[in-house]
């Protein structure tokens, strides 16, 4: 057992990055567009705007687990194959011919996927880190504070510019269903030190560019022993967080 003041974030969260659509313009819908297409609700999955278009620190969910949010968005996500959509869903398959007519099954992520329009398995995360720039080599923040800590009480997604934390089984049962708990480690985790963050960017790769899940998984994660004395992470590190063992590596 390692001692209790050289745990980090990693030990409590399973850290993974929000989903790529390969393509947000025809992936990503708001309430109006879906009506206008006639597109089926089935196959619709709520998931979050940007950063910037989040005000938003914590967010809330009506009865059906949907985020009440002034900006709404859908992800497109079907795994049906395309001639049962053709036979059954047939303003989707006209959308998803549109989308083939664009030459969105040609991009990168798209044509690495089978069926093209397949998107990646990800559960809602009950936190979130939002980030929306970084800082120069000498750790001084760039337009105000780059990093938040978002608390969850929705079933929405989110895209590849948050990083979606699962917290781990040891955590997950300390914290159970209980709304104050999960309140006082989300302000736990916003107490975070945005220079420590920044300084961790430093040792993975450069000052710019995305956070990466294992830069935030290596912060101290002081704040959280302190919060939970009793909490013992070490059990838990290893146990998978999905379903598939494999997505637990992705």
């Amino acid at each position: 057992h390692r001692n209790r003041s050289t745990y980090v974030l990693g030990d409590f969260f399973t850290i993974k990055r929000g989903i790529e659509t390969g393509d947000n313009d025809f992936f990503l819908l708001d309430p109006r567009a879906i009506l206008s297409l006639d597109l089926p609700m089935a196959f619709m999955r709520p998931i979050l705007p940007g950063p910037s278009h989040l005000i938003e620190q914590e967010i809330v969910a009506d009865p059906e687990g949907y985020p009440i949010l002034e900006q709404r968005l859908f992800l497109l996500d079907c795994t049906l194959p395309e001639w049962e959509i053709r036979r059954d869903y047939p303003t989707l398959w006209r959308y998803l011919e549109e989308g083939k007519e664009r030459g969105v099954h040609e991009r990168y992520i798209s044509r690495h996927r089978s069926p093209w329009y397949l998107q990646e398995r990800r559960p809602p995360a009950p936190f979130l880190c939002a980030y929306t720039g970084r800082g120069d080599r000498n750790g001084t923040v760039v337009e105000g504070a780059p990093f938040r800590f978002i608390l969850n009480n929705s079933r929405a997604i989110a895209p590849n510019v948050y990083l979606m934390m699962y917290p781990r089984q040891a955590l997950a049962e300390r914290i159970g269903q209980m709304y104050y708990e999960k309140i006082m480690l989300w302000s736990a985790l916003n107490e975070i030190d945005v220079r420590a963050v920044l300084q961790r960017g430093l040792i993975y790769g450069d000052a710019g560019g995305k956070l990466e899940p294992m830069e935030l998984a290596s912060v101290s994660a002081d704040m959280i022993t302190r919060l939970f004395t009793d909490l013992r992470p070490d059990s838990a590190a290893q146990l998978p967080l999905f379903d598939d063992p494999a997505l637990d590596n992705e």
